[in-house]
């Protein structure tokens, strides 16, 4: 034992230090009379509520935004009325040069920033990338952030390095591969999802036994969640007398919304929140690997995944039920 924490240890050192460091984003940028500096997540789904510093002014064209982010991320830094992306890590950066020039190769400093655009401009695709750059942090943000299909997943696995895995972005994306291995058709549906009904008490799946149960995860805030509302009623009606059951899980993070979209689409079976909300490495997202909404769970009488059905293969679902119910 001891001997495995001696090599593990020095692995564990970036993660400690990214943990403790910030960034720090230092400008001086002519050609601007006045405004604001603000970094912006480019994604509800995958930033969740993680906030991002408060924005800080410029003056005389020179400006400091400092803060702290819990893993890499690629966002939009907003200068004035210009936005820049970049791969943001917490390292430091020097943006120097005039408004009207400004753009993405103004931005200086970190690693990963420089690696993304290189990537970006290489025309690999990122399994072409993970096998030919292994070893770094990068290599575990492109699996994270792209690879998703349960056979890539699989070999990329096998291509991350330790250090990869332990990284903030290789953590999660190891969720990722627990999680494929424990959510797929014919693997019981995994007990450790914490719901609770609009009253606030638990919902348990094993209270569903014997019956075929719909999954519909959506949110409030999703508007394909909403326009699928109506075709989801459709087969609530056409299957509700055939030993189906229906729950839609919300990962909204406000109660109140949640509530108040329930109550005005009328959704009349079964409602629950999904703890966690739609946060990236946690709740529905870590433990049934659901990067996208609105996606569909269908559960057999046994208790067992009986398909899994995303945005693109929803209209499937009638099928589906169709034939569990002959």
């Amino acid at each position: 034992m001891k001997r495995i924490i001696q090599i593990l240890l020095p692995l564990m050192l970036p993660v400690c230090c990214f943990g403790a460091d910030g960034f720090v984003i230092k400008g001086k940028v002519t050609g601007i009379l006045n405004g604001y500096v603000e970094v912006q997540g480019l994604s509800k789904l995958d930033l969740g509520a993680m906030p991002f510093p408060e924005k800080v002014k410029i003056v005389n064209g020179e400006f400091t935004y400092a803060g702290h982010i819990d893993r890499p991320q690629l966002v939009n830094l907003r200068i004035s009325t210009k936005l820049v992306r970049m791969l943001l890590e917490n390292a430091e950066y020097e943006v120097n040069c005039s408004f009207e020039t400004l753009g993405t190769d103004k931005v200086k400093g970190g690693k990963m920033n420089g690696q993304y655009w290189a990537f970006s401009s290489s025309g690999m695709s990122p399994m072409e990338y993970l096998q030919q750059n292994v070893g770094d942090e990068f290599s575990a943000w492109i699996a994270y952030s792209f690879i998703r299909e349960k056979s890539d997943v699989e070999a990329v696995e096998k291509l991350l390095t330790i250090s990869d895995k332990i990284s903030p972005n290789g953590q999660l994306f190891m969720k990722r591969v627990e999680a494929l291995r424990k959510v797929a058709p014919g693997v019981p549906f995994p007990p450790v999802l914490k719901l609770v009904d609009p009253s606030g008490k638990p919902f348990k799946m094993s209270d569903m036994a014997g019956k075929y149960v719909v999954l519909d995860f959506w949110a409030s805030w999703c508007p394909p969640c909403i326009a699928f509302v109506p075709k989801l009623r459709e087969h609530y009606n056409n299957f509700k007398d055939k030993n189906v059951v229906f729950v839609s899980v919300s990962v909204d993070e406000s109660t109140e919304k949640w509530k108040g979209a329930m109550e005005g689409l009328h959704m009349e079976w079964t409602q629950v929140l999904a703890e966690g909300a739609f946060k990236s490495g946690e709740g529905v997202r870590a433990m049934l690997n659901i990067n996208t909404i609105p996606y569909l769970i269908i559960v057999d009488r046994q208790g067992k995944i009986a398909a899994l059905l995303n945005y693109y293969e929803k209209e499937k679902m009638g099928e589906v039920l169709t034939k569990l119910v002959q």
